[in-house]
C-alpha cells in the first residue's frame, strides 16, 4: 500500500499541545521504517480541525487519495483527521467507495468494515470533545471571575499560588512606584520607562528591560487596584490590590490629558551635543538678559575653571557652521566617486546571486540524494548501518549548505544606493542647510553627524562623529577617487532618511 503520513498540530492551542509536528513526524517515519511501509508524501498542517474547510492540506491529501496517489493513511492518533462531522464523513466515504484501503496508527490498523465502525466512534468522540471544549473552558473562566479569582496567569507585579494570584514581593512595589510617578503628570511613558529601568525593574523571564507598551497596559490595568477587567467587563477580584482606585483614577487623567503639569520650557538647541573639553562635563544653558541663551559647564565635577565663561549661542552657531563648511563634500568628485561604487556593488550582487544560485542546485541535489537513499533502503539494497551513515554525510552537508546560503543572500542594491545617495547629497549641502534652515532642521542634522563636540577657549577642541559620518570625515583630504569609493562601501548600513530641510514660508 502507499501510505501518506499526515501530522497536524491546533492552531488553537499552540502552548498545550505535547506532540509537536517534528515529534509526529518522526515517530510515524520511524514507524514507517520499522514496518516496511511506503510513504508517497509527508503532510503537516498547524491548524484547527474543528470546523470543515479549514484545514488546505487536508483538503489535498483527500484528492491525492480519489486522484490514486495513495490508498493509506499515517497519523499518530485518528483525532489529527478530524474532530467535525463533515470531515470524518469524507473519510468514511473514501474508504466505502475503495479509494482508501487502510488508516494505520501506531497502536491500531484500520481496514475492515468492522474498524470502520470502531473509527466512526473515534471521530464521534473527537467532534463531540471539540465542540464542548471551548464551552467548558468558558464556564470555568465566568465561575472563576465571579468568585473574584484571576484565571489565568498572573500580571506582572502579582504571582499564582492555590489557583489565586498574590503581590509579588520583589515587583509589587515597582507598581506602586509607577502609578505614583506618573498620576504627578510630570514623567512621559519614555521617561518613566527609564526611571522604573534604573531602580531595577525587570522583565519576568528574560530579566530586560520592560518596554514602554506593556508600561502603558500596566498603567490601564484595573487589577493593580482589585479589579479583573475581561472583554469589557470587570468583576470584582478578591485579590489583594496594589494601589488605590484613586491614584489609579488619576494616573487614567494623566494619560487622555486631563492632569499633565505644564512644565516651563527652554529651546536651548546646542545643549545636547557639547562637553567640556576641560573636565568632561556636558554644557548646560540659561536664559538672561531680554532671552538671549548663554551656554556654560556645569562643572559637575567641581575641578573646573571653564564653568565661569558663558558662551553666546550665537557664537555656538559660529562653531557648528565652520564645522559643517570644512566636513562638507567637494563636487565633482563625490559624484564620480558614487558612479564607481555603484558599478562595484552592481557586479559584487551579480556574483552573490550566482553564489545562491549554485548553493541551491547543490542543496537540491542533497535532498534527492536523500530521498533516493531511502529507497535503497525500503528496497533493501543496503542495509541500515550503511543507510545511517550515508544520512548523517548528506544531512551534515546539508546543513553546511544552508549556513553558506545564510550568509550569501544578496543585498537590495537599489535600496543601498539610495541611502548612500541620500548621504552623499545631505554631505554636500551641509553648511547651506545649516545656514538657511530653521532650528529644527539644525538639530536634525546635529542629531544625524554627530554625539558630541568638545568646547575649548570657544573653539571646537574635538567631535565625536556618528556612522556613516565618521568614515566620510576626510574625504576631502583625497582627490584619489578609489579612497571615495572605498568609503562608500563603509557608510550605507543605517537608516538615512532625506533632510527635513524643504518648509514653504521659512
Amino acid at each position: 500500500m502507499k501510505h501518506i503520513i499526515y501530522c497536524r498540530k491546533s492552531s488553537e492551542e499552540e502552548t498545550k499541545q505535547i506532540q509537536s509536528l517534528e515529534t509526529q513526524e518522526r515517530e510515524l517515519t520511524e514507524y514507517a521504517k520499522k514496518y516496511n511501509l511506503e510513504i508517497v508524501k509527508v503532510l503537516t498542517e498547524s491548524k484547527s480541525a474543528k470546523t470543515d474547510g479549514n484545514r488546505p492540506r487536508f483538503s489535498s491529501m483527500l484528492n491525492d487519495i480519489r486522484n490514486g496517489l495513495a490508498n493509506a493513511l499515517l497519523v499518530l492518533h485518528t483525532d489529527r483527521l478530524s474532530r467535525n462531522g463533515i470531515e470524518s464523513g469524507q473519510i468514511v466515504k473514501l474508504f466505502e467507495e475503495g479509494y482508501l484501503k487502510e488508516i494505520r496508527t501506531p497502536s491500531k490498523i484500520y481496514n475492515s468494515v468492522h474498524d470502520m465502525l470502531y473509527m466512526d466512534f473515534d471521530f464521534v468522540f473527537a467532534s463531540h470533545y471539540s465542540r464542548n471544549l471551548s464551552i467548558r473552558v468558558k464556564e470555568g473562566i465566568k465561575t472563576k471571575l465571579l468568585k473574584g479569582e484571576y484565571p489565568s496567569y498572573a500580571p506582572i507585579g502579582y504571582l499564582n499560588k492555590e489557583s489565586k494570584i498574590f503581590p509579588d514581593p520583589e515587583k509589587a512595589k515597582y507598581i506602586k512606584s509607577a502609578f505614583e510617578l506618573y498620576s504627578t503628570g510630570n514623567f512621559s511613558l519614555k521617561q518613566l520607562t527609564q526611571i522604573l529601568y534604573e531602580q531595577g525593574f525587570r522583565t519576568r523571564i528574560s530579566n530586560k528591560k520592560v518596554c514602554k507598551a506593556d508600561i502603558y497596559r500596566m498603567l490601564i490595568n484595573p487589577v493593580y487596584y482589585g479589579v479583573i477587567r475581561i472583554k469589557g467587563q470587570l468583576y470584582k477580584g478578591i485579590h489583594e490590590p496594589i494601589i488605590s482606585k484613586t491614584i489609579f483614577d488619576l494616573v487614567q487623567d494623566v494619560l487622555i490629558g486631563k492632569n499633565r503639569s505644564k512644565k516651563q520650557k527652554h529651546d536651548f538647541l546646542y545643549r545636547d551635543f557639547l562637553i567640556c573639553d576641560y573636565c568632561g562635563c556636558k554644557l548646560t544653558a540659561t536664559t538672561k538678559k531680554e532671552k538671549h541663551n548663554y551656554y556654560y559647564c556645569t562643572n559637575g565635577k567641581g575641578i573646573c575653571e571653564a564653568h565661569k565663561k558663558y558662551l553666546t549661542q550665537s557664537t555656538i552657531y559660529d562653531l557648528f557652521f565652520e564645522l559643517f563648511n570644512r566636513i562638507q563634500l567637494k563636487e565633482p568628485i563625490a559624484s564620480l566617486s558614487l558612479l564607481a561604487y555603484e558599478e562595484d556593488l552592481r557586479k559584487q550582487n551579480s556574483d552573490t546571486w550566482n553564489n545562491s544560485s549554485i548553493l541551491n542546485s547543490q542543496l537540491n541535489k542533497a535532498n534527492q540524494k536523500l530521498d533516493k537513499l531511502l529507497d535503497l533502503l525500503l528496497e533493501k539494497r543496503i542495509n541500515e548501518e550503511k543507510y545511517d551513515l550515508k544520512k548523517k554525510e548528506l544531512e551534515n552537508e546539508k546543513v553546511n549548505l544552508e549556513v553558506q546560503l545564510k550568509h550569501s543572500k544578496p543585498q537590495n542594491i537599489d535600496l543601498t544606493l539610495e541611502r548612500v545617495r541620500n548621504i552623499k547629497n545631505k554631505a554636500s549641502s551641509l553648511s547651506y542647510m545649516f545656514k538657511e534652515g530653521d532650528d529644527l532642521v539644525r538639530r536634525d542634522l546635529l542629531n544625524s553627524l554627530l554625539w558630541n563636540a568638545s568646547i575649548k577657549k570657544e573653539e571646537i577642541a574635538s567631535v565625536q562623529y556618528k556612522l556613516p559620518w565618521k568614515y566620510l570625515e576626510n574625504l576631502n583630504k583625497s582627490e584619489d577617487i578609489e579612497t571615495w569609493r572605498r568609503r562608500w562601501d563603509s557608510n550605507p548600513r543605517g537608516p538615512f532618511g532625506p533632510p527635513r530641510f524643504s518648509r514653504p514660508g521659512r
